[in-house]
């Protein structure tokens, strides 16, 4: 949509295989033998960009719901055009194993112009270290990341993260697709506690006000709260050039990464 798309080397998360896609190791989750929240979110934004690209249009608000553990099966992902407006459009997505939907997501694209004008409010620049000044976490995931005001051995509550690998085999990252892939860490930045990560997301909404430039998206938690085992969490993202969006979720206590007391 903007921004030049990348490609990177190695294995990627999935395989074209006809219609469906077929998932590799990266896709699996740290609960199992499912795929995790960032490629869900992933798939939803890569489908979106497959069948209703449109420089003209601006994708604004990603939501998916993760309403159930998806096997590391292949998958048909297909797309629905809501609403093909002068100025909104709104894409559904479906994600099938067999007969089965899995997960499911919308996209809202408004269209660019021109701002209005006079000034408004705009939130404090965000004075986290440029990456190249800080250490990748050890032994991290299939993508890069690097704490923020840590020493590179936890996540912490903020940090920058950029892909390592192809998402989908042969094909470029686009800068949405970047943004939806990081904004998954969330979860692990805003509900992780002093033993570990609790708690299992069941949802995800992304907002851009606009697409990230360059490899590296920022990652700052700004607020979580729980009770009875539900919570939420939520954070701002940023590029090099400042804020870029921020995303919400809501998650179920889950204790199997958690350390015993």
């Amino acid at each position: 949509m903007t921004g030049a798309p990348s490609r990177l080397p190695g294995p990627a998360f999935f395989e074209r295989e006809g219609e469906r896609v077929v998932p590799g190791a990266h896709a699996a989750s740290r609960w199992g033998a499912m795929l995790n929240g960032r490629t869900l979110a992933g798939l939803v934004a890569w489908a979106t960009e497959r069948d209703h690209a449109d420089v003209a249009y601006q994708p604004a608000r990603l939501t998916v719901d993760m309403f159930r553990a998806v096997p590391v099966e292949p998958m048909l992902v297909t797309t629905t055009s809501v609403r093909d407006g002068h100025r909104v459009k709104v894409i559904d997505v479906s994600l099938q194993q067999g007969e089965l939907e899995v997960s499911r997501g919308s996209v809202v694209l408004l269209r660019r112009g021109d701002p209005p004008p006079g000034e408004v409010f705009s939130a404090p620049l965000w004075d986290a270290p440029d990456p190249d000044r800080l250490p990748t976490l050890e032994g991290g995931p299939p993508w890069e990341t690097r704490p923020v005001g840590g020493d590179g051995r936890s996540f912490g509550r903020a940090a920058w993260v950029r892909e390592r690998a192809p998402f989908v085999a042969g094909e470029a990252h686009s800068p949405f697709l970047r943004a939806a892939l990081a904004s998954d860490v969330t979860n692990l930045l805003a509900n992780s506690g002093d033993r570990g990560l609790g708690f299992i997301n069941a949802d995800l909404t992304l907002y851009l006000a606009r697409s990230p430039v360059g490899e590296w998206i920022g990652c700052e938690a700004t607020d979580h709260a729980d009770a009875d085992g539900v919570a939420f969490g939520s954070s701002s993202l940023y590029d090099r050039g400042g804020r870029i969006g921020h995303v919400a979720l809501c998650a179920v206590a889950d204790p199997r990464l958690v350390t015993p007391g």
